[in-house]
């Protein structure tokens, strides 16, 4: 529940965020002015906020603007870490609003709930099929509650996937169940991708490192497998390898379409135009799918499609963005004219600094130094300076493309970052990759 977007209101600070909350609400300007100033609330750690949060939570009111943003007060205090608001949140799970009590358990995993009392509770929801079984299970799996192991094992055939997968997940933790593991493969590939990414975060609560190819191979966002291939690495025991973690982010950077196992398939030849708006669709196996079959058309023809899918729609679409990115690293035979293009759109993209699009900067670095070898040094310069708020993805792209250079010239170049980044930076898969590259330099 944590992301890129908490401080999105930066002329509001938090007294004027306090203050919003004890207005009546017949006298809001706007009726999201509440939620807003909840959420915004994030920013401002200390007593100030959490009895800001706390009074109003105390606010009685059947008006739908309180109920949205008392739902999100629950959350920011348990990510600001209030251990006093354990209480209050815990009587929430009494409440009629089924997705106050799903907020309301998420929270007091969060917030590390030992009460016995608000646990039994917890579990006797867990029987009520209007609630969200799945949150309800993975916060008692997270707070290492033994005493629901029996409750739990019960939806570990749920008739819900994503029911299903956290039981078996819960199980794993809690008991050291393994017998469902395979189960929690079958669901990364499921036809639902809501299911799939469901998968991904039981893989993770499973620990389960034995899915790893798996789950690279999974029709999923990169973003989603990227996220499980960390915390993999993270885990305190039965972790990734180094080996195995590295050779992961590789992949997943990378993100070759055709390693992909798509769930989808055209029951005809496709034209070329149709397969570009493919990278438009919202499941990701149809989005891999198309890339498969991009990377066999004509180059002609394709740029074509391209040049005006890019104009009208892709610039702005950060899931098509993406792809094409990586899509214009994969194909080979660009015309010179082409080329001209592709060379200004990726070097835009290297540098985008939107929130949404932030893939592409990685994959665009990859496909331009593919494209335009030594033209991309003072992108290098960029990823490896120590002074830089880049992201650990691009940075480690930066990486890569040393690794690649088989003259050694640039890590001779940077071999001083590299040392750098094994001996200071924060990021432990940076500071494995560094390291790598200088082992096999």
């Amino acid at each position: 529940m944590s992301g890129l977007f908490d401080n999105i209101h930066a002329g509001l600070n938090q007294q004027g965020a306090v203050d919003i909350l004890s207005k009546e609400v017949d006298i809001l300007e706007s009726e999201s002015d509440y939620y807003m100033a909840v959420s915004h609330l994030i920013n401002f750690p200390g007593p100030t906020t959490s009895q800001a949060l706390l009074a109003f939570l105390d606010k009685c009111s059947a008006d739908v603007p309180v109920g949205l943003a008392q739902r999100k007060a629950v959350e920011v205090l348990a990510r600001l870490g209030v251990e006093e608001a354990t209480s209050k949140i815990a009587s929430f799970l009494d409440s009629s609003d089924v997705y106050m009590v799903e907020n309301a358990a998420w929270a007091l995993s969060r917030l590390n709930c030992q009460d016995p009392e608000v646990h039994q509770r917890m579990i006797d929801l867990l029987n009520d099929s209007s609630q969200n079984q799945r949150v309800l299970i993975q916060s008692l799996s997270k707070l290492s509650v033994k005493s629901a192991v029996s409750t739990i094992s019960a939806h570990t055939g749920h008739e819900k996937c994503s029911v299903r997968g956290a039981a078996i997940a819960a199980m794993i933790h809690l008991s050291g169940d393994h017998s469902h593991l395979a189960d929690l493969s079958d669901h990364l590939y499921d036809s639902n991708q809501m299911d799939r990414q469901s998968a991904v975060q039981d893989v993770i609560d499973a620990n389960a490192v034995q899915l790893l190819s798996e789950l690279l191979q999974a029709p999923i966002s990169p973003a989603f497998r990227m996220r499980a291939v960390r915390a993999l690495f993270d885990y305190p025991s039965n972790k990734l390898s180094d080996n195995e973690a590295i050779s992961a982010v590789d992949q997943l950077l990378f993100d070759d379409p055709r390693l992909i196992i798509v769930l989808h398939h055209y029951g005809e030849s496709m034209p070329t135009q149709l397969l570009v708006e493919g990278l438009l669709h919202p499941d990701f196996s149809r989005c891999y799918l198309a890339m498969q079959e991009l990377l066999k058309c004509d180059v002609r023809e394709l740029w074509s499609a391209v040049e005006s899918f890019w104009q009208e729609k892709a610039h702005n679409d950060y899931g098509a963005h993406y792809f094409l990115m990586r899509l214009f690293g994969l194909v080979e035979g660009w015309t010179n004219d082409a080329l001209l293009q592709i060379h200004k759109i990726l070097s835009d993209a290297i540098v985008d600094k939107r929130p949404q699009f932030r893939k592409s900067p990685p994959a665009a670095l990859l496909s331009f130094a593919k494209l335009f070898p030594g033209q991309y040094n003072c992108f290098l310069d960029n990823c490896l300076s120590l002074d830089n708020s880049l992201g650990w993805d691009m940075r480690y792209a930066g990486l890569l493309l040393i690794q690649s250079d088989l003259s050694d010239h640039l890590q001779l170049r940077y071999h001083q970052q590299l040392q750098q980044l094994v001996e200071s930076d924060v990021d432990s898969l940076l500071q494995l990759k560094a390291q790598s590259v200088l082992d096999h330099g």
